[in-house]
């Protein structure tokens, strides 16, 4: 059996050799998030424990103070690794606060004679922590694993579930350890044979050899997600781009159909677009089509899609509603888009709509279709309005050669940003 001062070096010294090879192997490359956090946990892992090695020696009163607040910061790392897997934000005030609420116990608890000063509060903290990234893992885990929108990377999958396996065992240990600190003391030899250093050591060092390939699997899957997602949005309104917006539409109409519920196509296009460009400037128009997004947005429930189809056009799908619903949604859409001008030094344009739903036997590119002649119609009719597709729009001869003059003229002023003004 090995005593406790070769495992806490053989920990540190694992700690910073899988820093090394996990900054150069996946944190260089991929700059990911996860990977990130992961690596600053690393290092204060491997100086905390380092720093345990001086115990016993004149540099004890700073060695054991500095290794609670490297042990502090270092699972606030695992958490942040683990809340970046779900893009969910980062309080990074608990970064300053953390170490000074364990530092101050640990300071009064004399450091100098006293190797558990601070200890009961870190333990408590860290099985705190360790639970919480857990949870967070855990609900990666089954968000990657239950993805239907592409194939799952299997590795990734794995990666995660190891992940979330470790993280709980530290979070259960460090909670126990909290406990028996409390309740036996740190001197109990049940508490050294349960959850003394040895053992403590012995289970860090488990579960990061655990970890390793796991935690490089999740930080380049990470980054292949962020440049998937890059690549599905439109860099400028957050919304679905062209592409993607066409394929999470035609799995949207196909689950409508599937379940026998209702789900509307609608094309929107910001009205005089133009003339906001060249009264007020690109950034202005940049700024009208970033109100809009975020009012369409805010009007969504949940899976209803929005993407943004190119220029001032947009699209969405709406579920569960009717054509004159799904007018008298979009009408108040408007109302909140317009109302949002007084936070711009100009007024916002107005939005015409064309609405087309399912029908039997119609082919997603026939919804887009006639959606589409149903904008055109909004337009033709004077604008501002949201106009539901029907049959007569098709029948109507003088309707489409309007139409096919209008896509004439945009061919021709092809240095116009807009697509129908």
């Amino acid at each position: 059996m090995l005593d406790n001062e070769t495992m806490r070096i053989a920990l540190g010294g694992v700690s910073l050799t899988v820093l090394v090879l996990f900054y150069l192997g996946v944190y260089r490359p991929t700059r990911s998030s996860f990977s990130g956090w992961w690596s600053v946990s690393l290092l204060c892992a491997g100086s905390a424990t380092t720093l345990l090695l001086l115990n016993g020696s004149a540099l004890q009163v700073v060695a054991n103070p500095v290794s609670n607040v490297l042990s502090v910061i270092g699972v606030t790392c695992v958490w942040f690794a683990t809340r970046s897997l779900r893009r969910r934000r980062l309080p990074r005030w608990v970064l300053a606060v953390s170490p000074v609420l364990i530092l101050i116990p640990t300071l009064l608890q004399s450091p100098a004679d006293n190797i558990w000063a601070g200890n009961g509060p870190l333990f408590t903290y860290m099985g705190v922590l360790f639970a919480a990234g857990s949870l967070e893992v855990w609900i990666a885990w089954h968000a990657r694993r239950s993805r239907t929108d592409y194939e799952p990377n299997g590795e990734a999958v794995v990666a995660l579930l190891v992940s979330a396996i470790a993280s709980s065992v530290l979070g259960a240990f460090y909670l126990l350890r909290s406990l028996l600190f409390f309740v036996v003391g740190p001197e109990s030899p049940t508490f050294e044979t349960i959850v003394g250093t040895g053992p403590t050591t012995g289970i860090l060092l488990v579960t990061l050899v655990a970890v390793t390939f796991s935690v490089s699997a999740v930080g380049w899957d990470q980054q292949t997600q962020e440049l998937r997602t890059r690549a599905m949005q439109d860099d400028l309104t957050g919304l679905l781009g062209r592409t993607e917006f066409r394929l999470q539409a035609e799995r949207a109409f196909v689950d409508a159909r599937s379940a026998g519920t209702g789900a509307l196509l609608v094309m929107a296009d910001l009205d005089h677009f133009k003339a906001v460009n060249d009264a007020h400037g690109h950034a202005a128009g940049d700024r009208a089509l970033l109100t809009f997004a975020a009012t369409v947005k805010d009007s969504l429930t949940p899976g209803e899609l929005a993407g943004r189809l190119g220029g001032e056009e947009f699209g969405l799908v709406l579920l569960e509603v009717d054509a004159v619903g799904a007018v008298a949604r979009l009408e108040a859409m408007s109302t909140a888009f317009a109302a949002r001008s007084d936070k711009h030094d100009f007024e916002l344009p107005t939005v015409s709509y064309g609405v087309a739903g399912l029908a039997d036997g119609v082919a997603a590119a026939e919804i887009f279709e006639r959606a589409d002649v149903a904008l055109y119609r909004a337009k033709a009719d004077g604008r501002d309005r949201a106009v539901a597709y029907t049959q007569e729009f098709g029948q109507d001869a003088g309707f489409a050669m309007r139409r096919r003059a209008t896509d004439q003229a945009r061919v021709i002023d092809s240095d116009a940003p807009t697509r129908r003004g």
